[in-house]
């Protein structure tokens, strides 16, 4: 029956290939541009060195974005990657050991954010605020990622990117060992499975943007937003936390993968899934 509502080709649908670009890819692909900065060598030089550690529980870094994160929140290495805009006013990179850390890491962080605003480096709509730096959500840090790519692709369209200084690319790290076509079976379902997964967390962006749009537009009332939407930025958040598991696990070699421990270690967290599920009756 013609219902004069367009359609789209269902097997196109489940069939579309998975997004480029994932927060991990994007933390891996951002590390090689900031070691091109000069001065921000330090905050990578642990990395470097064959014993990087997570500042959370002194463990070795898994995977590039708490690696960012944990740098980022020093403050200091913002205003050194707004420095590389060799800018009339730089800004203060160094702390006093024998005043407020945490405070004045936060500070630092507003100077950026400022100098950024002031010499319209970054629209407002693009800026990440202090609070969501220091906050522990990845829906947060999405936008700390956007402000800090959109500095540093200014920093390379003025020719200030010193690629000379790339002797050894940190994304070597975090790279992942299964590049080409699978080799085999096994191969063939990791591959699937971490592109299913990028899928998925792609498309629950794409809701969690309209999610936003109705919101910022007042389309429709709050109430039925979150009637419709429930706890969709957990679910967001969780879901993002699972794929870095996931891809932090293929960027190990074989013998070292164990996805199961990437649920078991998780389990706990698809219980944010409960009050979206109840919703939907």
């Amino acid at each position: 029956m013609e219902t004069g509502i367009p359609t789209q080709n269902v097997e196109s649908i489940l069939n579309r290939t998975a997004p480029s670009i994932s927060i991990y890819q994007t933390s891996v692909n951002l590390l090689d541009k900031l070691a091109c900065i000069d001065g921000f060598e330090t905050y990578l030089a642990s990395l470097l060195e064959d014993s990087p550690r997570d500042t959370k529980n002194g463990a070795p870094y898994l995977n590039p974005i708490q690696l960012l994160w944990d740098t980022f929140r020093q403050g200091t290495s913002l205003c050194v990657i707004y420095n590389a805009l060799r800018p009339l006013e730089p800004l203060s990179t160094t702390l006093d050991e024998t005043q407020n850390i945490l405070k004045q890491r936060k500070d630092r962080v507003y100077r950026f954010v400022k100098a950024c605003k002031e010499n319209h480096i970054v629209r407002d709509e693009d800026l990440f605020t202090i609070s969501e730096l220091f906050k522990d959500d990845t829906n947060s840090f999405v936008r700390v990622l956007k402000t800090i790519e959109i500095v540093v692709d200014t920093i390379q369209s003025r020719g200030l990117l010193d690629v000379s200084r790339l002797v050894e690319k940190p994304s070597a790290r975090f790279a992942e060992a299964q590049l080409g076509p699978p080799q085999d079976h096994r191969e063939h379902i990791i591959k699937e499975f971490i592109e299913t997964e990028r899928r998925y967390v792609h498309d629950l962006e794409l809701l969690q943007g309209y999610m936003d749009d109705l919101q910022k537009k007042n389309i429709i009332a709050n109430e039925s937003i979150r009637f419709i939407f429930a706890n969709l930025n957990s679910v967001v958040d969780f879901q993002r936390r699972f794929l870095v598991g996931v891809e932090a696990n293929v960027s190990q070699p074989p013998e070292d993968q164990h996805f199961g421990a990437v649920f078991l270690n998780m389990k706990e967290g698809f219980m944010v899934y409960e009050p979206y599920c109840a919703n939907y009756k």
